[in-house]
């Protein structure tokens, strides 16, 4: 709900699409700050308790957020602060989901657990959540708030009742310095070329991506005409490929290998950018949305289930700190470059730019990722 109600909150507040884009800037920013330091942390600490710690403050600031639009004291200022707590706290759990997951399933499980999960998280917060957030904010600015902060609470308590298989960790005298712990994870994934490739990739992916992203509100209401019941239903619609990605997500892998679903994944990336750019029109958006959803989804099932399978439990932290630093840090850089792009060169240049940037990436990693893949036993 707060996915679809934020952008439009940000631009109730302001029509600079610079301060638009700074809403997701400092939502992402925690990514490019906090996810070295916060790998180690996670590998010295109980990550179940993290999960549950993480969305009682992520509700309370949602809580705040409501309180100040309900009655007309928020700013744009305010609303880019209370971006960056709640993305702090969406970098802890997000992270601790990741690294908890392989306690859980069995290692050749990890394809199923990862599409069930997303699937679950993708019917929730994109086919009901999004219009639903959008419609509801029509009627009360602070009401999509409000039921984050509750949903958030409520899901920090279920969290609790999972059983977790204990990790033995290292005792005060054991433990090594942060920065030498900093320094093994930053080590184990640039000597791994497959992983090390994938995050330099998904960090492209993900710049590209924001280039467009941060001001998708504006670029619905300007260029598509559109309102915010209209602009939730949109987002919806977008939302349904990436439901169809998590169905198909490990068979799409299994058929064609994951080498092959990846760079195909990839190639819809760049493609896809394009179409709004060329068509800015509600059908050629939607369509294009979507099937970069699927293959969004796919990308993630197939990735994320590779780093459970080879990364060792005990580094999977810090490693994978170091993967979302570079794969997922990036989405702040783009949504600062995004709201420069839409402010110098238009709404629609934010798209071209993405696909051509994403399909030169294509042209140049690929070779070195299907090297790097020949290397590992893909999963069967």
């Amino acid at each position: 709900m707060v996915v679809a109600a934020g952008p439009l909150l940000a631009l109730s507040l302001t029509n600079d699409t610079r301060l638009i884009a700074a809403v997701s800037f400092a939502a992402m920013l925690p990514w490019l700050i906090l996810s070295l330091p916060a790998g180690v942390y996670l590998d010295r600490h109980d990550r179940q308790k993290i999960m549950v710690r993480a969305n009682l403050l992520r509700g309370l600031v949602f809580a705040l957020i409501a309180v100040s639009a309900t009655f007309g004291i928020l700013n744009i200022q305010l609303l880019i602060a209370a971006s960056v707590v709640a993305g702090v706290c969406e970098l802890f759990f997000d992270m601790s989901s990741q690294a908890i997951l392989p306690l859980i399933v069995e290692p050749d499980s990890l394809e199923i657990a990862n599409s069930r999960l997303y699937i679950s998280q993708i019917i929730s917060n994109g086919f009901v959540g999004l219009p639903l957030g959008a419609w509801i904010f029509v009627f009360a600015v602070g009401a999509p708030f409000w039921i984050n902060a509750a949903a958030l609470i409520v899901a920090a308590m279920l969290i609790r009742t999972i059983k977790v298989e204990t990790v033995s960790k290292s005792s005060d005298k054991d433990r090594q310095r942060f920065l030498t712990d900093l320094k093994q994870g930053l080590s184990w994934l640039w000597k791994h070329d497959l992983l090390r490739t994938l995050a330099i990739m998904l960090g492209i992916a993900n710049m590209c991506g924001m280039f467009a992203q941060a001001v998708f509100v504006k670029f619905a209401r300007d260029e598509l005409g559109l309102g915010a019941r209209s602009f939730g239903l949109l987002l919806a619609l977008i939302s349904l490929g990436s439901i169809l990605g998590g169905f198909v997500g490990e068979s799409v892998s299994k058929r064609l290998g994951p080498t092959v679903a990846l760079v195909a994944a990839y190639i819809v990336f760049g493609l896809s950018d394009l179409i709004p750019g060329l068509f800015p029109n509600i059908w050629a958006v939607t369509i294009s949305g979507a099937i970069m959803a699927i293959a969004g989804t796919i990308w993630n099932v197939i990735t994320v289930s590779m780093r459970q399978r080879l990364i060792p439990v005990e580094l999977f932290g810090r490693v994978n700190s170091v993967y979302r630093f570079i794969g997922t840090g990036t989405t702040a850089i783009g949504a600062l470059i995004g709201g420069q792009i839409a402010f110098q060169f238009g709404l629609r240049a934010t798209y071209l730019a993405s696909g051509a940037l994403l399909l030169l990436a294509l042209v140049t990693l690929t070779p070195v990722f299907i090297r790097a893949a020949k290397n590992y036993i893909e999963p069967e």
